[in-house]
């Protein structure tokens, strides 16, 4: 075995974490009204992806509506060669969020 074993409350607890931040995520997608959204709950970290299937513009669009509607900061762009990514921070119903789309000229919609 490696690492401390976990106990079943403590397993309960970071259960119960992960549910409320995928029904505090859920609750947001849904009042945004956005559909195509891809949505991953780690522990408490919500991370919602703009689908590829958007234009690049569509994409940015999203992204910074849904920056908006949490109150995060505007989204920053990283370029690495022709992908970028345009990400931001904030919080969804108390649960740190990140909410990003790439933009690869050679992708889908392009």
């Amino acid at each position: 075995m490696t690492g401390p074993a976990t106990r079943p409350d403590q397993a309960a607890s970071a259960l119960a974490i992960q549910a409320d931040a995928l029904l505090s995520a859920a609750a947001f997608i849904e009042q945004a009204g956005m559909t195509g959204l891809t949505i991953a709950v780690a522990d408490d970290q919500i991370t919602i992806l703009v689908s590829r299937t958007l234009t690049p513009a569509a994409r940015i669009t999203a992204v910074t509506a849904l920056a908006a509607a949490i109150g995060a900061p505007a989204p920053v762009c990283t370029t690495i060669g022709t992908w970028t990514q345009i990400s931001t921070h904030g919080t969804i119903g108390g649960h740190p969020a990140q909410i990003s789309a790439t933009i690869d000229p050679e992708g889908p919609a392009a």
